[in-house]
């Protein structure tokens, strides 16, 4: 190992690309390392929104008390894989474990704001430096609620966002049909925010990064990692199916398969494959410009380059479990339901793992007992939006920088 080999980022997706980007601005040689090409995973199929207010996090009380009612909702936003349920069920008490913690929901609350300010600084940068700006539009969002209790439901989450400053309207179910047209006339309430922001072709995005990050002189591989070369408490090479890669630190970006590098490396990350579904369908009589979330039912609906896509809902699996393709047909449902006469035939459908610790908080910064591999995990619903930020984290932190006390909780060395 010496000054002149690189840095290796395992993991292609939006997370390890944006990494990448950040190491080489700072003057790092970096090579990205995936087994498959940039995008091609979980980071094809995602919404496309830029979640700058999700100050919530999903590891509360409020979740762990709906758990009965939803899993038991056939067409509810949540559903277990069952032949996967000893393998969770390790990773459920610890999810229980962490939602009845007072100090471990602060520190969700504490790490999401200081991510989300970070994120919004950070994504303008990226899209100005890597030229994406005709990839993201910001024509805002609109979260709508189909109860007047499902509304009032949000009372804390709206507190957070106005602690931190976010732009947000209350507007009722009328204004909602006007921000949205075709809404189904049983919407009554809705939240607007002006200056939301999503992208119109999520993998465009970590093609063009890719397609940056080489001209400006980084270097791509193809490979899957069988290990790691050690020196005492540095990694020193990353070894690939044929050859042994050189390395200054390496980087662990690989989403759910991130727990398994992690193994190989002597610490615990207790990832579980979150899928996700996506169906894109023509987008006939759409009328909206803006991505509109219904949270109840744990989706979204967004305007993209090739049609409307409809994303979201949670899958609790194991590893490599065939698809549940109902749950896409299920997205359709909604569709149908939210937007009557809206969208026409379906273009395609996709699933992807989102990569969840118990916590629901990522793992970002140095590994633990280990003084050159860095982590950037776990980022379950907010991979895209929290990307760059990850990112420049990293970054700060491989330059000697510390982070700062609220990004506490998301240390990778919080399992073991």
């Amino acid at each position: 190992m010496s000054d002149q080999d690189p840095v290796i980022v395992v993991g292609a997706g939006i997370v390890g690309t944006a990494a990448a980007r950040a190491l080489q601005r700072a003057g790092h040689t970096v090579t990205l390392l995936d087994s498959a090409e940039p995008g091609r995973a979980t980071s094809f199929g995602n919404a496309g929104f830029l979640s700058l207010d999700s100050l919530m996090p999903l590891a509360r009380p409020s979740t762990l008390k709906n758990l009965p009612r939803m899993l038991t909702d056939r067409t509810g936003p949540l559903t277990l894989h069952t032949p996967s349920l000893p393998w969770l069920l390790p990773w459920m008490a610890r999810f229980a474990l962490a939602s009845l913690s007072k100090a471990e929901v602060q520190k969700g609350k504490d790490s999401l704001k200081a991510l989300m300010i970070e994120a919004d600084i950070a994504w303008k940068a990226e899209i100005q430096a890597s030229g994406l700006g005709e990839l993201f539009q910001t024509k805002g969002a609109l979260y709508v609620y189909e109860s007047e209790a499902a509304f009032l439901g949000t009372d804390e989450m709206r507190g957070l966002q106005a602690n931190k400053g976010t732009d947000f309207e209350i507007v009722d179910g009328n204004r909602a049909r006007e921000l949205a047209p075709g809404l189904s006339p049983h919407i009554v309430r809705g939240i607007h925010y002006p200056n939301g922001t999503h992208t119109i072709n999520p993998y465009r995005v970590v093609e063009t990064l890719a397609q940056r990050f080489t001209a400006d002189g980084g270097t791509i591989l193809r490979g899957r990692v069988r290990g790691f070369g050690r020196d005492g408490h540095r990694v020193t090479s990353v070894q690939i199916t044929d050859q042994s890669l050189p390395a200054k630190a390496v980087v662990i970006a690989a989403g759910r398969a991130s727990g398994e590098l992690t193994r190989l490396l002597g610490f615990n990350a207790p990832l579980v494959a979150e899928r996700g579904y996506h169906v894109m369908v023509a987008p006939d009589n759409m009328r909206f410009d803006l991505p509109v979330s219904p949270p109840e039912r744990g989706l979204f609906f967004t305007p993209m380059q090739e049609g409307l896509r409809i994303a979201g809902t949670v899958e609790l699996a194991a590893p490599h479990q065939p698809p549940s393709w109902q749950r896409a047909d299920l997205l359709i449902k909604h569709l149908k339901d939210i937007f009557p006469g809206v969208g026409g035939a379906e273009q395609s459908r996709w699933i992807g793992e989102r990569p969840t610790l118990p916590d629901y908080r990522p793992a970002i910064g140095r590994a633990p007992r280990l003084a050159n591999v860095y982590c950037s995990y776990g980022h379950q619903h907010l991979g895209l939006t929290l990307a760059t930020a990850s990112g420049r984290l990293i970054t700060r932190q491989m330059e000697g920088e510390a982070l700062a006390d609220a990004l506490a909780g998301v240390d990778p060395g919080r399992f073991g």
